[in-house]
């Protein structure tokens, strides 16, 4: 049709054939534009430019555009939970790129491929699709492309329930945003990691990100707008804001409606009918517990169509590639038959010996090609055993190595203790009476350096496997005293007060060396940057989920460069600074403090101003 369009107007001379093609290239890329535009908010529309663009493009043979309709066009039933029509669009998009080389509608394809996988539990394969496409995008060192990659790694980790490491790749992605803030590809990072925060119970920062996400009013759309009125009100009722929760609810089920996602209403459904049977209306409670069961029932008949969709499309693929091998066949028969035509009594013996070589060279080829892929396939094997037992062999290394970091760090007070009392006594600084005291303070020192040592060689032989937790029911103060005992030469050592408001009925459940080594390092710090005659508090308080200790000291401060060094969720190593008495560190400290609080379930907040002391806050779970 476009053929004869073109004809027509040439003939009659009115419009150049360039012309006319340019026109409707540039129809098509507005109506994919357009299409992009209301993908997230009006699913009819979209799909509807898109067929539009199809329809214009049928006749211009141009593979690249196909494929950038067909990538378009799967964005859109991805979008909308369409999945099995998502793949089969990104297959043929992949097909026509492929066609001419066309590598960003190539990437694109890929990473739609991998998101219908992901759903589908398939991370493996997802994973390797992702990684694949950062390699691509890496070469055109494109940020936004590179971010959406990182962005969709960080929604693999969170569905698998590593959440450490979907917050690594959800940063990596807004750091490659950070050039671009108004690319509406923020608002879905910041949503997801506002979805990791809640998962972690990092309220305070959950409600943070939802919150921002909704005042971006310009680039907000109601995709992203369900998901965050749907997290803010699953983390309200979570924290006991019922009536909150149930505002937000009904305002995140009247947008999802909007737009249509059928995963969205499944999901605000079932959080609405427990809202209301938490307020005890258990009529509407079932009303939208029914409502959730059929949008669950619509996604799974969804899904079991996207896997006949799947074994359609590869049947047909298997069904085309013998079409085209038979085509070719037959090409060349015919051309040996016209050959044969020509030159029959010519060429009559000489063809008989090359079929008769021909075929003996075929099962020679498929012979070596069988012992080719025995081999391969031993030596994949034999390859994956290495790599396996090279990572755990690098694994147990990292641990022994911090677990020498430990001990050494623990161990570091004490004996520079003992070592004092005997430069002191070996300078005669002390009267006979004094030397008594002296040699108690030094008999102290000795057993609990002797404590503290068996204590952590039996925890490291527990841990050699890995770092982790073994809670048990603890009595906060009477660690807290334990470790203000241990401590009992360095602070009579500076005249420095300390003053510890004990409360025998709190108990955590924690790593009770864990606890020492987390208390023994902030009590250390404070005494360290503590002058002569000060003084330092340790004190308690409790609600429904943690015990609190706070540690006070009247110290120098902590320089204000570190404040958000030491009270963000990084494991970053502080630097080490000498003490009021030029007392020396390692800079290991707070990182052990805040890797032991992480394995244990607590959280660390600092408080400090140079010059007026320091306040520790310390979460402990109950």
């Amino acid at each position: 049709m476009l053929y004869l369009k073109i004809v027509f107007f040439f003939a009659i001379g009115l419009l150049p054939v360039q012309e006319l093609l340019g026109a409707d290239l540039k129809t098509i890329d507005s109506l994919l534009h357009e299409s992009m535009s209301v993908q997230y908010d009006q699913k009819e529309i979209a799909i509807a430019h898109v067929k539009m663009a199809r329809e214009l493009a049928k006749d211009l043979d141009d593979p690249k555009l196909m494929a950038r309709i067909n990538n378009q066009e799967g964005t859109v039933h991805y979008i909308s939970g369409d999945y099995e029509l998502a793949l089969r669009d990104f297959l043929e998009a992949y097909e026509y790129a492929i066609k001419v080389n066309s590598i960003p509608e190539k990437e694109y394809a890929m990473n739609g491929r991998a998101l219908v996988l992901m759903v589908e539990r398939e991370f493996v394969v997802a994973k390797d699709l992702f990684e694949a496409c950062i390699l691509i995008n890496a070469t055109t060192n494109d940020s936004v492309k590179l971010a959406k990659n990182h962005f969709n790694l960080g929604i693999l980790h969170n569905e698998q329930g590593d959440l450490d490491q979907s917050m690594v790749q959800l940063n990596t992605a807004l750091n490659f945003l950070t050039n671009y803030p108004k690319q509406g590809l923020n608002l879905m990072v910041n949503n997801r990691m506002a979805k990791v925060y809640y998962e972690l119970g990092d309220y305070e920062n959950a409600l943070s990100k939802y919150n921002n996400v909704l005042q971006d009013s310009l680039s907000l759309t109601n995709w992203e707008k369900t998901f965050a009125l749907t997290g803010l009100a699953q983390l309200k009722f979570e924290t006991g804001h019922t009536e909150e929760a149930l505002a937000l609810g009904k305002e995140a089920y009247s947008t999802a409606k909007f737009h249509g996602a059928n995963w969205d209403l499944q999901k605000i459904t079932e959080l609405l009918s427990v809202i209301y049977k938490e307020e005890k209306l258990f009529d509407k409670a079932h009303y939208y517990l029914e409502l959730s069961q059929s949008y669950r029932d619509s996604l799974y008949d969804k899904e079991k169509s996207r896997q006949i969709a799947r074994l359609q499309l590869k049947l047909t693929q298997v069904e085309n590639e013998k079409l085209r091998a038979e085509s070719d066949k037959d090409q060349t028969t015919i051309k040996q038959n016209n050959r044969l035509f020509i030159f029959l009594t010519l060429l009559i013996l000489f063809l008989g010996f090359t079929i008769y070589f021909y075929r003996k060279n075929i099962k020679l080829k498929e012979q070596f090609n069988g012992s080719l892929k025995k081999k391969n396939r031993a030596i994949e094997k034999q390859k994956s055993l290495i790599d396996q037992q090279n990572k755990n062999l690098i694994e147990i290394n990292a641990v022994k190595t911090k677990l020498l970091s430990v001990i050494s760090h623990d161990l570091r007070s004490p004996i520079t203790s003992i070592k004092q009392l005997l430069e002191m006594r070996g300078k005669g600084y002390f009267t006979k009476e004094d030397e008594n005291e002296a040699y108690d303070h030094l008999t102290t020192q000795i057993q609990n350096a002797e404590t503290m040592l068996n204590d952590l060689l039996e925890w490291a032989n527990r841990q050699m496997d890995g770092l982790e937790s073994n809670p048990s029911e603890v009595a906060l103060s009477d660690v807290v005293t334990e470790v203000l005992l241990g401590y009992n030469f360095q602070t009579k050592t500076k005249f420095i007060n300390t003053e510890h408001s004990e409360n025998q009925s709190l108990q955590i459940e924690i790593d009770r060396v864990q606890l020492k080594i987390i208390l023994q390092n902030l009590i250390g710090n404070a005494i360290k940057f503590t002058p002569e005659y000060g003084t330092i508090k340790v004190y308690y308080e409790a609600n429904e989920r943690f015990v609190i200790c706070h540690i006070e000291d009247s110290g120098v401060g902590v320089d204000e460069n570190y404040h958000d060094l030491i009270n963000s969720g990084d494991y970053a190593r502080i630097p080490s600074m000498a003490g009021t008495a030029n007392e020396k560190g390692t800079g290991l400290g707070i990182l052990l403090v805040k890797q032991f609080l992480d394995l244990n379930g607590g959280k660390l907040k600092m408080e400090s101003e140079p010059g007026l002391g320091t306040h520790f806050i310390l979460y402990f779970k109950r």
